[in-house]
């Protein structure tokens, strides 16, 4: 299967950290959805993998303070489009920028920034499968 893609929701957001300009997420169990067709709505698989996210930007509004947690909402905002509550993978992009993460203690946050890029790290571990 090689589309994949993270689902905000469902994923578990361990770290939070700001540091010269930049935003760093680590999530300690992405929820990955790995497809032939479009993650998230074709068939395919689910996985969990850890991830981390950094964004050349800045926290804009709101903070989640109350960390680990699991994410309940989100969306992701690249160059105007919205991708919803999916974060492609792999992910490298230049341009405008925008992130919102709302935790299981109805904590939000809302990230802005020029540039994303998502590594996964490690191994993924298969969850199961999803129908589509």
């Amino acid at each position: 299967m090689s589309n994949q893609a993270i689902e905000i929701h469902d994923s578990t957001l361990e770290s939070l950290t700001c540091d010269a300009g930049h935003v760093v997420l680590g999530f300690s169990a992405a929820y990955i959805h790995k497809s032939d067709g479009r993650p998230a709505i074709g068939a395919g698989t689910g996985w969990v993998q850890r991830a981390v996210l950094r964004i050349h930007g800045e926290i804009a509004d709101g903070s989640l303070t109350k960390l680990p947690c699991d994410l309940m909402d989100g969306c992701l905002t690249l160059g105007g489009e919205q991708s919803g509550i999916l974060i492609p993978a792999p992910l490298r992009f230049s341009g405008d920028t925008e992130l919102v993460l709302t935790s299981e203690f109805a904590e939000s946050v809302r990230i802005c920034g020029n540039q994303i890029v998502l590594e996964l790290v490690g191994e993924p571990k298969y969850v199961e499968q999803y129908p589509g």
